[in-house]
């Protein structure tokens, strides 16, 4: 396997690897037991260790409670991740730019391509400020930059769980049967699922034979393909930055990432996302099915026809489930006497999305060391 270095790629590994083994500050199973009293008791004060060593995990649990939202337990990952690097490069100057009174992330202008488009949330910085770690935030941007002011260079960092989803774009809206298709601003959005995506087209894939069920049937070319064009696009990144099997934080180039990972390519009939329905034959007959009375716009059906489901990260009741493709918010349904009333316009459509899935947990950071020792 042919795996090419930058000169970027070459000198921050030589100096990543160089430096002693980093463990990060709280494993999988502790994230996710902070995570999970944050969520049950919202109160900082239990928190303040974080101050110290997770200093922006502490910023957005504030934030949170703030603006009254959750937070998604991929940003504790990433904010653990960040600190490791920093603590390994020495970057002991910590600064969050997303309070009002903060100072804006200042590139010194630095005319490094993507860097100066990265939405800064915390930085972290040696004390000559010469070095500096970004961790950043934003739809389609990358997770982090390392950046050497005194040497020009700024390398794009993806923040990465062992076991994760590249990027998980809705597919195109299919018709009444329920095939899948392609278009033409898919492909130029995400070229990087072109073959994945068409591989199922040519098998007539349908979604409404595979609901409640996701697809892994994908060639290991087109799977390999969709990861190296991920971060070579758009969305660039010179390297994901995980945790290995011990918790040590590890340091991949981004194109090489099918060397040392599990990938299993993944569509989701019924992904995350939804629109307005746009098979409205399809809603009906699953109406008729669950025993619903149609009038006009107005529909009636029993409450024991749905399947109620919380809000990710929360405790109170967000949605009712008409099937796996159809659902409507609570907000939009009344209920009386064991029956469901709304308005069929209030019904979403959820749209199906493809990604890879990459899987680190078998890594070990003195394997990628020993193989990157003659080659940086």
């Amino acid at each position: 396997m042919n795996l090419p270095l930058s000169p970027a790629q070459k000198l921050v590994l030589s100096d990543f690897y160089r430096k002693p083994d980093t463990k990060v500050a709280f494993n999988t199973s502790e994230r996710k037991k902070i995570w999970n009293q944050f969520k049950s008791d919202r109160n900082i004060s239990k928190f303040k260790y974080l101050k110290e060593e997770v200093p922006a995990i502490y910023a957005e649990m504030n934030k949170a409670i703030v603006n009254g939202k959750n937070i998604q337990p991929a940003v504790f990952s990433e904010c653990v991740y960040a600190q490791a690097f920093a603590n390994k490069f020495s970057l002991s100057v910590f600064e969050n730019h997303i309070n009002s009174e903060s100072v804006k992330f200042n590139f010194n202008g630095i005319a490094i391509a993507n860097a100066e488009a990265l939405t800064v949330r915390y930085s972290y910085s040696r004390s000559d400020k010469m070095v500096s770690l970004v961790q950043a935030g934003g739809a389609g941007g990358v997770d982090s930059a390392l950046i050497s002011f005194d040497k020009k260079i700024a390398t794009m960092i993806e923040l990465k769980e062992p076991y994760a989803r590249t990027s998980a774009p809705n597919l195109p809206k299919y018709d009444e049967d329920g095939y899948l298709v392609s278009t033409e601003k898919f492909l130029i959005e995400n070229p990087q699922f072109k073959s994945m995506l068409e591989e199922q087209i040519n098998k007539k894939f349908n979604i409404f034979e595979h609901i409640g069920s996701n697809l892994g049937d994908f060639s290991a070319e087109s799977i390999e393909s969709a990861v190296t064009e991920n971060y070579s696009g758009e969305k660039f990144a010179d390297f994901i930055c995980t945790e290995d099997s011990s918790g040590y934080l590890s340091l991949i180039p981004s194109s090489h990432v099918a060397y040392w990972a599990e990938l299993e390519g993944e569509l989701r009939p019924t992904g995350r996302n939804s629109y307005p329905v746009w098979t409205p034959n399809k809603l009906l007959s699953v109406l008729l099915e669950k025993g619903a009375y149609v009038q006009a716009n107005n529909v009636t059906m029993p409450l024991s026809s749905f399947k109620q489901s919380k809000a990710r990260g929360g405790d109170n009741i967000s949605r009712f489930k008409i099937s796996p493709l159809f659902f409507v918010r609570s907000e939009d349904v009344k209920t009386t006497k064991g029956n469901v009333a709304f308005n069929l316009e209030a019904v979403k459509q959820n749209i199906p999305d493809i990604t890879v899935k990459i899987d680190f947990r078998n890594l070990e950071v003195f394997e990628v060391k020993k193989f990157y020792s003659d080659k940086i």
